[in-house]
């Protein structure tokens, strides 16, 4: 299969593509918004009509038309473009009339008038590496118009292809590669310009170098650091993305780097796992292509190099979304019969275990024995969950053009001793020197060298330049023209390496991380490279075995914004893992984050960095959030008036999580003394109060209390929360001591008073006898004339004074 032949289901694998995240969903709809309102507005009809030029009239102005600068309109540069290539093939017969199919993209906003469409050929064939970069990279070259036609208007966005007769003859038939150019021209100027190369299908091969491919099997960036099962289901469909991928890549010539996280995302989901997941990761177990781990969700590992981390970082634990319930029937997705691969290589698994030559993938789980070693297990743990039967697991990918001085080193440090670099980090060859110590212009050998590589004393394999620029142009063209463009590009590079006799020498070309959204055309790809003479297929192992070729790190660290950025994520996720240790259960919290650290550091963000840095943004923002959801509910004044009392508390938790604190309670003077802290466990999305006992000091008045809250481990959770506090807690003595002063008086004066009575009625009693003694002498003379008197008075007062005194008688 050359390309999509059903135009619906191109067009639907377009729109699943585009679609395949929240965030690509709402700009597609965008884009639709606007092109529907473009073609409302445009009220031009958009015809297709192809007429081919009399040949007389090509004869005539060919000379002229070839000399014409190639200005491009200057309100529309660079936004209208071509690809052109010959129809329903990728090669090119010169000695034969052929028709050239020349695509029109109008990427403009305006509306594309009609003109002209015209087709030339190089003057000067480009058959060589250094020819056919000059006749790529340089629009100066000149060429020679052979044949033209009518080009139709053309709306914003839109999308049509004119046809260009080339009859047998115009061109050299005896060239190997025959370099095309189209042109479109708008009232005489040239509004667009592309030049192309197709190689013969006669072209001779000295010897065909062997040619190893590598293929990012991963997802579209995205933050979540699992899949969930719905988006399982729709990726493993029949047409679905994964699906589509691995149809491309299986049992073909191509090593296979697997995103981790597809496989744990499937197994973390136990039975609840769809089935077609569970049977396109069996699948993938059977596959015989050499098949290694890239990092979890694909991340960037040269960043965490250059931000100094001890090592790369992986998840912790799965065990925040493991159900025991999902695990009875034992762990889903492990490959029943051992894939046919070339034996394990490298230090080890991506589980930590040694892997020997020979190792098969662990056997069926049987129902409750999740690692199929006999014994009835609960969950998986983490290792099982990673676990898979990589053929290799020491190499490296780092993303295109981000590896720095050090980091092949510190990647080796970590078991990786193998780094797949892009050509961009590699320096290129020196020039050749003549003996007059001139830099030679001619190349001593045009064949290129081993992708094996010697780099600082560590070991790489370098992609070739020429085939990975050609092979991802042809992955991830969106047209069948597009297509056969970039394949003959590929084509004639490799045409032209078996000219200059490769045979001894092993390459590498690499697809670009597309989170599979070229995946449609990798397919097509693979089967033309397959027919093509001028390549041998080699295994990714074979090309790093090959014998390596000392080269020269280009030293390319990643952008200051971007370190930094990912420096402040790590240094968030270090907050997040000692704000968990509230937790009851910590790993509840810091699994996820971790996971989801790493899927921020998706190699596939790299490519945009605008939505990268938004979705940072947004992560980091979430993190505070989460770090703020423990606190103390501030209260109005509290009144202390004892002196032994309690400061009372209402702890908050808004988090899904069981949190247990400790409530240290600091005053701003000595009006109060803090007795120690109080422990206090919170539900979820719930309160709880405490009391921390304190007990006055010296004096009366307000009191600032800092109240802080701390995990069992010691660490700070949160900010301090401020309360005041009246402090009046000498009242309790003082008012005993009024009391008790009350009582003694009351008592006291009352004790006195008796006292005092009877002391007076004692001084009382002791003047009575010296009153009656001083009595008579005093009367003595008045008592005489009473005598007397008393003689005289008559009788009758006798008895009156017997009465006065009763004891005398």
């Amino acid at each position: 299969m050359v390309a999509e032949s059903n135009p619906a289901r191109r067009l639907r694998r377009l729109f699943d593509r585009a679609t395949a995240t929240p965030r690509r969903r709402v700009a597609a709809a965008g884009v639709i918004g606007l092109v529907a309102l473009g073609s409302l507005g445009a009220a031009v009809p958009i015809a297709a009509a192809v007429q081919a030029a009399p040949p007389a009239e090509l004869a005539a102005n060919s000379v002229a038309r070839a000399t014409e600068p190639l200005a491009a309109v200057a309100s529309d540069a660079g936004t209208v473009s071509l690809h052109l290539a010959p129809t329903g093939a990728f090669v090119l017969d010169p000695a034969a009339a052929t028709t050239i199919g020349v695509e029109i993209v109008n990427g403009s906003t305006e509306l594309l008038s009609q003109g002209v469409v015209r087709l030339s050929v190089a003057d000067d064939a480009p058959d060589d590496a250094a020819a056919l970069d000059a006749w790529l990279g340089d629009a100066a070259r000149t060429a020679s118009a052979v044949g033209e036609s009518q080009a139709p208007g053309l709306v914003s966005g839109g999308t049509t292809q004119v046809l260009v007769s080339i009859p047998a003859g115009r061109l050299d038939g005896a060239a190997a590669v025959t370099g095309l150019r189209a042109e479109l021209l708008v009232d005489g100027v040239v509004v667009a310009t592309n030049d192309a190369a197709f190689p013969s299908p006669h072209t001779a091969s000295a010897g065909a170098p062997r040619l190893a491919l590598a293929y990012p099997l991963t997802v579209p960036d995205d933050t979540a650091g699992l899949i969930d099962a719905e988006q399982l289901e729709a990726w493993t469909a029949p047409d679905g993305l994964l699906t589509r991928q691995l149809d491309a890549v299986a049992d073909r010539s191509v090593a296979i780097g697997v995103d981790p996280r597809i496989i744990a995302s499937v197994r973390v989901l136990g039975s609840r796992a769809p089935e077609s997941a569970t049977a396109w990761l069996e699948r993938l177990g059977t596959v015989g292509n050499v098949v290694f781990p890239l990092a979890y969700a694909d991340a960037d590992l040269a960043v965490q190099s250059q931000l100094g981390l001890p090592a790369p970082l992986k998840p912790e634990s799965f065990a925040d979304v493991l159900d025991a319930a999902d695990f009875l029937n034992g762990m889903p997705g492990v490959p029943a019969t051992p894939p046919t691969q070339e034996p394990v290589t490298g230090p080890a698994s991506l589980d930590g275990r040694a892997l020997t030559q020979g190792s098969t993938p662990p056997p069926t789980a049987t129902p409750g024995d999740v690692d199929g070693d006999g014994t009835v297990d609960e969950v998986p743990t983490t290792e099982q969950l990673l676990s898979w039967p990589y053929t290799r697991a020491d190499i490296a990918w780092p993303a295109d053009d981000t590896v720095a001085a050090g980091d092949l080193a510190w990647l080796a440090a970590g078991g990786l001793t193998t780094s797949l670099l892009s050509p961009g980090n590699v320096e290129p060859p020196a020039p050749a020197v003549d003996e007059e110590g001139d830099e030679d212009s001619t190349p001593v050998s045009t064949a290129p060298g081993n992708a094996a590589s010697s780099i600082d004393g560590g070991t790489a394999v370098v992609a070739d330049a020429r085939l990975t620029a050609a092979l991802r142009a042809a992955a991830a063209a969106t047209s069948d023209a597009e297509w056969r463009e970039a394949m003959g590009r590929l084509s004639a590079e490799l045409a032209g390496y078996a000219a200059a006799d490769a045979s001894a020498s092993s390459l590498l070309a690499s697809f670009a991380r597309a989170g599979g959204s070229a995946a449609d055309r990798v397919e097509a790809t693979l089967e033309a490279l397959a027919t093509l003479p001028w390549a041998q297929a080699a295994s990714l192992s074979d090309a790093i075995g090959a014998p390596p070729v000392a080269r020269t790190l280009a030293s390319s660290p990643e952008a200051e914004e971007r370190r930094a950025t990912v420096q402040r994520l790590i240094d968030s996720e270090a907050q997040t893992i000692s704000f968990a240790t509230a937790l009851t259960e910590p790993s509840q919290l810091t699994d996820s984050t971790r996971r989801d650290l790493l899927a921020l550091l998706d190699a596939g963000w790299i490519s945009t960095p605008t939505d990268w840095q938004s979705a940072a943004n947004d992560w980091l923002t979430t993190q505070v959030q989460t770090r703020a959801g423990i606190s103390v509910v501030p209260s109005s004044t509290i009144n202390v008036i004892s002196r032994e009392s309690g400061v009372p508390a209402t702890i908050e938790n808004t988090l899904p999580y069981t949190v247990t604190l400790e409530v240290d309670v600091a005053p701003s003077n000595g009006r109060l003394i803090v007795e120690g802290r109080q422990t206090v466990t919170v539900e979820p999305e719930s309160r709880a109060s405490v009391v921390v006992p304190v007990a006055a000091g010296v004096g009366s008045g307000d009191v600032l209390l800092t109240v802080s809250l701390y995990s069992t481990e010691g660490v700070e959770i949160g900010s301090p929360t401020y309360l005041s506090a009246n402090v009046q807690a000498d009242w309790e003595g003082v008012g005993a001591a009024v009391l008790a002063t009350i009582v003694v008086l009351f008592f006291g004066i009352g004790i006195w008073r008796n006292v005092h009575r009877r002391r007076k009625a004692r001084a009382a009693a002791a003047d009575e006898p010296t009153a009656a003694a001083t009595a008579p002498a005093e009367a003595s003379a008045p008592a005489a004339e009473a005598g007397r008197a008393a003689a005289t008075a008559p009788e009758a007062d006798a008895p009156a004074q017997k009465d006065e005194d009763p004891r005398d008688e």
